[in-house]
């Protein structure tokens, strides 16, 4: 798991590094400061207990300030045999590129808790609940004053004993709509 982890936050410094630069310095021009932002969406989770799994994940972000929000993030993962269920609270990073104005990276991480069914009957055997701790990045890219596309990739540590979960990867695209 150290190695895991050493890997995730490099890339997580290496995205931070390269999206600085280009970054605008607190200017853009729609003001996020005290704005709600829900979204949703589809994708897969990697290594999970049970290998690759459907997944679908629901999120929403309160801005702080214009570049800083804090907010929930629900991940649901499903294959024939397991249910996950992970419920953090994230603090993420939206960065303003002058150039490309629709274009939003951002970076995130959380803590919260998983819960995981490996055969289907509550509180048996195979279940287990642990602490989640996501890391990711993504981008929104703006259609409309209220609508944005949305792609985020998450790095999720836990400490489940199904099947000795430590690790599993989310990749999620969806949609985000802006109050």
């Amino acid at each position: 798991m150290k190695k895991k982890s050493l890997i995730c936050v490099a890339v997580m410094v290496a995205v931070f590094l390269v999206l600085s630069p280009f970054a605008e310095a607190q200017q853009s021009e729609e003001e996020r400061t005290g704005k709600i932002i829900l979204g949703g969406g589809l994708g897969l989770m990697a290594d999970t207990p049970d290998g690759t799994a459907f997944a679908l994940g629901l999120s929403g972000d309160y801005y702080l300030t214009q570049g800083f929000s804090v907010g929930p993030l629900l991940q649901m993962g499903f294959t024939g045999d397991l249910f996950q269920l992970g419920l953090t609270v994230q603090a993420k990073y939206t960065f303003d590129i002058e150039q490309i104005p629709a274009l939003k990276p951002y970076i995130e991480g959380g803590v919260g808790f998983i819960y995981a069914n490996m055969d289907g009957r509550l509180w048996r055997d195979e279940d287990d609940v642990s602490i989640l701790f996501p890391l990711g990045f993504g981008v929104e890219y703006r259609l409309t004053k209220s609508l944005s596309l949305d792609t985020k990739f998450l790095f999720n540590f836990t400490d489940l004993d199904v099947r000795d979960e430590e690790f599993f990867f989310t990749w999620l695209v969806g949609v985000r709509y802006r109050f």
